[in-house]
């Protein structure tokens, strides 16, 4: 029996407009287009598709006319005329539950009706050529967190089905699987366990995993078509291509992976730590034009601290400006302000409290005591009917305080204010308070 090969592929998202920018709505179309134009030259028996085809559920005319004129190439390939079937399970993006009910159908469904598509969900089509059976594809619909409980209730109902060996098996799904994210939908465990020869699923934008050495994992997720989100950007695009082959009592399946490029995207980490905004504004304004070629999308992370004159200063996104190629430039500044501890005192009390440490050795456990009177009479000098002979009085008594805690703070404890006082109390209490120290 001669080799049965297919192209796997996922997360086209069309229609996605990144940053608002028509050249980015372009460049996911652009990709797919690549993608499908090289699975073509592949020459496969089928392609599978694992979700996401679009970005939105209800696509705009122009998405919706760059899938029919992608999809449509695969009606007549170009080596001998044939047409490649597309097997399609439906993404997060793809579908709305809602919508679906509300509109008797999906995007989808349209899809199928053309004839582009043989939509997948929750169903399995067994494959033929020359009307010779060769492969059979189940496809599971999205569900998301729901997705074990219900793989295990489709499997269970085509039980038989999947349990043949005359022909390879696939199952198509799109959910997180352990290993890709912490917060997974499934196992890779749990897949591993189903008899499908290969396991191709969607929704995680990146090749996992990196190589198909290991024989007992059949689960493969081939990423996206193009770069969605910057932590994608070190990963390359492309698609899956596999080849069976029947042995005496299994499959043999080698997968590889075929990357294409896309538009150039670069991420920039640089941590300054503790510099000024002169030096910042230099660095970054060389990163750019360093980096400023023919259409590429730059994102700058800094991070850092400042002094707070210098960090009134920072403005960055004007530097942007500076790049006459690039697409695109994002600069994400988390450069703060120094929060180093100063040895000025921040308010007056801090002024008091350093006053009784140093010049008169007060104890730390009677300071909040002497401040609470310097603040007493902070109070009654700003008193609007204060004179001349208030401030003698004031200044009378100030000379013996001082003498009177340098005498107490090693004889004995100062006199301490009662946590009972009332804010309220009239300033003739207050002075009271100070008699002691006469």
């Amino acid at each position: 029996m001669n080799p049965i090969r297919w192209c796997h592929c996922s997360d086209a998202h069309l229609g996605y407009k990144q940053y608002n920018l028509l050249d980015r709505l372009k460049d996911f179309a652009s990709a797919f287009n690549k993608c499908i134009s090289l699975i073509m030259d592949q020459d496969p028996d089928f392609v599978i598709f694992t979700g996401d085809l679009f970005e939105h559920y209800n696509p705009n005319p122009p998405e919706l006319r760059q899938a029919v004129e992608i999809l449509r190439k695969l009606k007549e390939s170009p080596k001998d005329g044939h047409e490649i079937p597309i097997y399609v399970v439906p993404g997060n993006h793809d579908v709305s539950y809602s919508a679906s009910k509300r509109y008797g159908g999906d995007i989808l469904e349209f899809l199928q009706d053309l004839e582009l598509i043989h939509y997948l969900h929750d169903t399995y089509e067994i494959v033929k050529k020359d009307n010779k059976p060769i492969a059979i594809i189940a496809g599971l619909h999205y569900y998301g967190k729901k997705t074990p409980g219900k793989l295990k209730e489709f499997y269970e109902a085509n039980k038989e089905i999947f349990e043949r060996t005359d022909i390879p098996k696939i199952l198509m799904l799109h959910a997180f699987v352990e290993g890709t994210v912490p917060k997974y939908d499934i196992s890779a465990y749990a897949l591993n366990m189903y008899p499908f020869d290969y396991i191709a699923v969607g929704h995680y934008h990146i090749r996992w995993p990196m190589n198909f050495n290991d024989k007992k994992n059949k689960v493969v997720s081939t990423g996206g078509t193009e770069h969605r989100t910057s932590a994608e950007w070190d990963h390359d695009r492309g698609f899956i291509s596999v080849k069976a082959e029947k042995l005496k009592d299994n499959w043999e399946i080698t997968p590889e992976f075929i990357k294409f490029e896309v538009r150039e995207k670069k991420v920039i980490h640089h941590d300054f730590n503790l510099t000024n905004a002169n030096e910042v504004i230099k660095y970054t304004s060389d990163l750019i034009q360093k980096n400023d070629r023919e259409g590429i999308i730059l994102k700058l992370y800094l991070k850092g601290t400042l002094k707070k004159g210098d960090f009134s200063f920072l403005n960055l996104q004007n530097l942007k400006n500076q790049a006459k190629n690039a697409l695109y430039i994002d600069i994400t500044n988390h450069i703060t302000a120094t929060t180093t501890t100063s040895t000025t005192p921040k308010n007056d009390r801090e002024a008091f409290i350093e006053v009784f440490k140093n010049n008169f050795n007060v104890k730390k456990e009677n300071l909040d005591n002497y401040v609470a009177l310097i603040e007493t009479i902070i109070k009654i000098a700003n008193d609007r009917d204060f004179n001349e002979l208030n401030a003698k009085i004031l200044d009378d008594f100030i000379t013996k305080a001082a003498d009177a805690i340098q005498i107490q703070e090693t004889i004995e404890p100062p006199i301490k204010l009662s946590k009972t006082d009332s804010k309220s109390r009239k300033k003739l209490d207050k002075i009271k308070k100070l008699d002691s120290f006469k």
